[in-house]
């Protein structure tokens, strides 16, 4: 008895066409994150990071929060302790690409920025939000095109007690940051110099 014949076999799958073969050691076409700019503006190694050219790089205090990883911009700052009402009218103004630079005194009792100051930021057209301190509302904040990095999260919201101070120097993580510097922020890390950089 002869079989039903059954399906035709498959032909042979043609091979796959190799892909681009990158040469090791090639940059991406595009650069400048904080590693270039240390490479062009601050070339010296660490045995010679006083001679750093007005180049400041923060110590590696931050994490990341932010949708977006890698931003810069210029610095305005706002100077408060366990509170926040500066920085929600900090975020209220239009931010033109700038860097909201919060010196909260690297209190980790409570957070001074949440998801709606976050979500104002990204609406008013903010760069990015530097926080000696901690934020709150961290996985909505992580959805959100606004780079944030701070020292922690905290579940508490801060209080509204302390008027704080705007637009003043101030000083953490090794650097100070003043309104008018650039600061430009990644993965890396953070570096502040007085004037916007050739990348």
């Amino acid at each position: 008895m002869s079989r039903p014949p059954g399906p035709s076999p498959r032909p042979p799958r043609a091979p796959a066409a190799p892909g681009p073969d990158p040469s090791p050691g090639t940059p991406p076409a595009e650069r400048g994150g904080t590693a270039d700019i240390c490479d062009v503006h601050h070339p010296e190694s660490v045995d010679d990071i006083a001679a750093g050219r007005g180049v400041q790089i923060a110590e590696p205090i931050f994490r990341d929060f932010g949708g977006k990883l890698a931003f810069r911009g210029p610095v305005t700052t706002v100077k408060c302790f366990e509170n926040n009402p500066l920085v929600r009218k900090a975020l209220e103004e239009p931010g033109g690409g700038r860097v909201l630079v919060v010196d909260a005194g690297g209190s980790k009792r409570c957070a001074v920025l949440g998801d709606n100051l976050a979500a104002m930021g990204v609406a008013n057209g903010w760069s990015g939000v530097i926080v000696h301190g901690c934020i709150r509302d961290s996985a909505d904040i992580g959805r959100m095109a606004l780079g944030v990095k701070a020292l922690a999260t905290h579940p508490l919201k801060s209080s509204k007690r302390d008027p704080g101070l705007r637009d003043a120097p101030v000083t953490f993580a090794g650097v100070t940051f003043a309104p008018g510097d650039w600061v430009y922020a990644d993965g890396d890390g953070v570096v502040v110099s007085p004037r916007e950089l050739d990348l």
